[in-house]
């Protein structure tokens, strides 16, 4: 698959690590671009699959009515592909998606933080990975936002997988106690998942000089103890 539906997104994601690694201000400013521009392939790429590859029937009326909306064409992949976004939220791509706007219309002027385009990356990955089943990415063992990200996409995977097993709604309003009362979760796992949507969403979505390292520590070493927890 992946020298065929993904290769473009696969290719423009490689292409932003070429300027990852130069870590100067223009190729941050080229790999931020390029990331986002493989997360609009990725998701109108996958928009655009038959029913029998992707798993998911996208009506062509309303993928019309998206059309180059790249804000309608992201709501309507979270609206239809839900399951297959464990891990992603609709407003963290957004986010990076209005930050990538400043970028390429405001002038060549404009600085970015390293830490931005990393952290984009490691979304654009996993939702290669969601999507197409292509890892783009290798974990690393250390307290960084772009881990943190990988490791959230982990648990919530996990999660689905539990929720599934058990024929519990992921969707429903009181999935929570569903899961404490068939025995697959308990009140503290509830609580330390909270916590990690809390420091996880909180740290996407900081400017670069509020970005707490204590707390991306503290949320990955929740998720490490939940995936064990899970896993078990």
């Amino acid at each position: 698959m992946e020298k065929t539906w993904a290769s473009g997104a696969l290719e423009l994601l490689k292409h932003a690590d070429s300027h990852i690694e130069l870590n100067t201000a223009f190729d941050s400013r080229m790999a931020f671009i390029s990331i986002d521009n493989s997360v609009e392939t990725s998701i109108r790429v996958f928009m655009s699959l038959p029913e029998k590859i992707s798993g998911i029937k996208f009506q062509r009326k309303e993928v019309e009515e998206a059309g180059n909306s790249f804000p309608k064409m992201v709501e309507l992949v979270f609206h239809r592909a839900q399951s297959k976004l464990s891990g992603l939220n609709d407003s963290d791509i957004e986010h990076y998606h209005r930050i990538r706007n400043q970028l390429y219309h405001n002038g060549t002027g404009l600085g970015v933080d390293r830490r931005y385009p990393v952290a984009y990356r490691q979304i654009a990955a996993v939702l290669l990975d969601n999507l197409f089943g292509i890892k783009a990415v290798s974990r690393e063992a250390e307290a960084t936002l772009e881990n943190l990200i990988l490791l959230f996409n982990e648990v919530e995977t996990l999660v689905r997988e539990i929720f599934n097993y058990s024929n519990i709604d992921t969707d429903h309003t009181f999935k929570w106690e569903m899961a404490m009362r068939a025995g697959v979760l308990e009140i503290t796992d509830i609580n330390q998942l909270t916590e990690l949507r809390i420091i996880r969403n909180t740290q996407v979505h900081s400017k670069a000089e509020n970005i707490d390292r204590e707390r991306i520590k503290l949320g990955v070493q929740i998720a490490e103890d939940l995936i064990q927890k899970l896993k078990s």
